[in-house]
C-alpha cells in the first residue's frame, strides 16, 4: 500500500463546559493511536467543526463569555481551552505527527473557522509538538488522488461563508467574518443551549413536549432577523458583524415554506449532496470519490460513477425513533481509503461504543442528569465545567 486517506468529521471538541457536545475522548484517541504506526504513510483529515470554537465560550475571571468580535488572541485562549478539556486527543495526535510519514490535516468547518488566523495555526501546532512540516491547514478542501474532502457548509446557505473575506478589520484589529446566522447563535442562543444542553445532541431537532422552547426559538429568530435588516446596521453602522440579512431574505422564506411552519425543520441542513451534484461543481468531474460531513448524517451515494460518502458525526448524537421515543445513540465511523499502485478501495468503517438508549420524555425532565449519564458512560470527565 503507498498511502492510506482516513476522514474523520463534525467531532466538535469545546471547553469541557455544557455548550461541548465532545465525549468520545477515550474511543477517538485509542483509534489515533492505532493509526499512528502502522507499516504505510497515513493521512489523517479532519473533516471540519474538529473544534468547536463557536459555541466555545471565553473564560474571563471564571466567567464564560462570547464574544461577537473574535480576534486572533480570542480564538488562541479557546484553543487553549479545548486542549485543557480534551487533551487526550491532543495526545493520540502528537504520537500521530511523531511519525514524519504521517500527514495531519485540519480542514476548515462552519465551527472552526478560527483556523483561519495563523496564531491560531502556530499555537495549535506548538500543541501537538509534532514535526511542522507533516501538519497542514489546506482551507476548505483536500485533494489527493482523485480524492475530495471538504466539510460541506459552503452548499449550505446557513453557514455559507466567504472565503476571500474570512477576516475583516473592526477598530483597527482583525476579527472574523462569520456567517450572519453564525452570528445570531453566538448572540441569542448560547443562553438557551446551557439551560437545554441534550436538544442539539437530537436528530432531527424536534420540539416535542416543549412548546415554549419552540415558542422562544422561534421569536428570539424572527426577531433577530428582522433587526438585523435595517436596525443593526443603522445603529452599529461601521460594524461588520452587523452586515445586513436581506441577501439571506429569499432562502430563509423558501425554508420557511417548505417547513410548512415547523420551526423544528426550518433550521434543518441542507441536503450536501444534493446541493453538490445540482451545482456540478468542478470537483465532481475531476474527482472519483467526494467526502463530506456537516450533514451529521452518514451516507453513500453513486452518481454516474461518482461517490458521495458521509461518515457521520464523532459528536454525542442520537436518532429520535418517533414511534418508540427512544433516544437511540448513534454510531461513530471515519472512511478508510487505501492507494496502491493499482488504484484504491474505499470503505466506511464503523466504530461501536457501548451506550445507553434513553426514553425521550425522561430526558426532557432533565438534561443536565443525563448529559452526566453519557459523559460517564465514555469516561469522560467535565473538568472544566463549574456547572456540572
Amino acid at each position: 500500500m503507498e498511502r492510506e486517506i482516513i476522514v474523520i468529521g463534525d467531532i466538535e471538541m469545546g471547553a469541557g463546559t455544557l455548550t461541548d457536545d465532545f465525549i468520545s475522548d477515550h474511543a477517538l484517541s485509542q483509534f489515533i493511536f492505532s493509526i499512528s504506526n502502522k507499516n504505510h504513510p497515513v493521512d489523517l483529515v479532519l473533516n471540519g467543526d474538529t473544534f468547536d470554537f463557536m459555541k466555545c465560550p471565553l473564560i474571563i475571571d471564571n466567567k464564560e463569555t462570547h464574544p461577537r468580535h473574535i480576534t486572533k488572541d480570542v480564538s488562541v485562549a479557546k484553543l487553549n481551552l479545548i486542549y485543557k478539556a480534551h487533551k487526550k486527543v491532543f495526545v493520540a495526535l502528537q504520537e500521530f505527527v511523531a511519525s514524519k510519514k504521517n500527514r495531519l490535516f485540519f480542514i476548515i468547518g462552519n465551527h472552526d473557522h478560527d483556523l483561519v488566523f495563523p496564531e491560531v495555526k502556530e499555537a495549535l501546532k506548538k500543541l501537538l509538538k509534532g514535526h511542522k512540516e507533516n501538519i497542514f491547514f489546506p482551507g476548505f478542501s483536500y485533494e489527493e488522488n482523485g480524492i475530495h474532502v471538504e466539510h460541506g457548509h459552503q452548499y449550505d446557505f446557513i453557514y455559507q461563508a466567504e472565503p476571500d473575506r474570512l477576516i475583516v478589520t473592526h477598530k483597527q484589529k482583525e476579527i472574523l467574518n462569520l456567517p450572519f446566522v453564525t452570528f445570531g447563535i453566538i448572540t441569542n442562543f448560547m443562553d438557551q443551549k446551557k439551560k437545554y444542553p441534550f436538544f442539539e445532541r437530537i436528530r432531527p431537532k424536534i420540539f416535542l413536549g416543549r412548546k415554549h422552547l419552540a415558542k422562544k426559538t422561534f421569536w428570539r429568530s424572527l426577531n433577530y432577523f428582522a433587526k438585523s435588516m435595517i436596525y443593526y446596521p443603522i445603529r452599529y453602522y461601521g460594524d461588520p458583524t452587523h452586515h445586513s440579512a436581506k441577501k439571506n431574505l429569499k432562502n430563509f422564506l423558501r425554508r420557511f415554506r417548505e417547513s410548512k411552519r415547523d420551526i423544528s425543520q426550518m433550521w434543518e441542513l441542507d441536503s450536501i449532496t444534493h446541493t453538490y451534484i445540482k451545482r456540478k461543481n468542478d470537483s465532481l468531474k475531476k474527482n472519483t470519490i467526494s467526502i463530506f460531513g456537516h450533514g451529521h448524517e452518514k451516507k453513500v451515494v453513486e452518481q454516474n460513477g461518482h461517490t458521495i460518502l458521509q461518515p457521520g458525526p464523532w459528536r454525542d448524537e442520537y436518532h429520535m425513533d418517533h414511534k418508540t421515543r427512544q433516544l437511540i445513540p448513534k454510531i461513530k465511523s471515519h472512511v478508510s481509503i487505501e492507494i496502491t499502485n493499482n488504484g484504491f478501495s474505499h470503505q466506511l468503517v464503523e466504530h461501536p461504543i457501548k451506550r445507553s438508549t434513553w426514553d425521550y420524555d425522561e430526558v426532557i425532565k432533565d438534561e443536565i442528569k443525563h448529559i452526566r449519564l453519557a459523559a460517564e458512560e465514555e469516561n469522560y470527565p467535565f473538568s472544566l465545567n463549574q456547572n456540572l
